[in-house]
C-alpha cells in the first residue's frame, strides 16, 4: 500500500511538473493601426495604390513622398490629385495598407 501511495505521489508531482513546462503557443498580434495625413501626388490607375506626401507619423517614419496599397478601390472613391487627405494605415509584418482616407 505504501509503494501504490510513492508511486501516485511521484505520478502526480510528474504531471504537475510537466504541466508547469508548457507554454501556451504565442497569438498573433493585431496589427497596428496609425493616422496619416498628407497630399495625393498620384492614383494608380487601377486604384490599387496611391503616392502620398504624407506628414510624420508619430512612432512610424518621417514625412516623405510614398506611394501605398490601399484596402479597396472605394478607400479612393471621390479623391484626386492634389487633394489633401488623412485617413488610416494599418501596419502588420512591415507590410503597408491604407484602410481609410478622406479629404480634409
Amino acid at each position: 500500500m505504501k509503494i501504490l501511495t510513492v508511486l501516485g505521489f511521484a505520478f502526480l508531482i510528474a504531471v504537475l511538473a510537466m504541466s508547469g513546462c508548457s507554454q501556451p503557443a504565442p497569438q498573433k498580434s493585431a496589427a497596428d493601426v496609425y493616422d496619416i495625413q498628407g497630399k495625393i501626388e498620384a492614383i494608380r490607375p487601377d486604384k490599387t495604390g496611391v503616392t502620398l506626401d504624407h506628414e510624420d507619423i508619430p512612432g512610424l517614419m518621417k514625412g516623405m513622398k510614398m506611394e501605398f496599397p490601399v484596402k479597396d478601390a472605394k478607400v479612393l472613391d471621390g479623391l484626386q490629385v492634389g487633394d489633401q487627405v488623412q485617413g488610416r494605415l494599418q501596419v502588420e509584418s512591415g507590410k503597408y495598407l491604407i484602410t481609410e482616407l478622406k479629404k480634409r
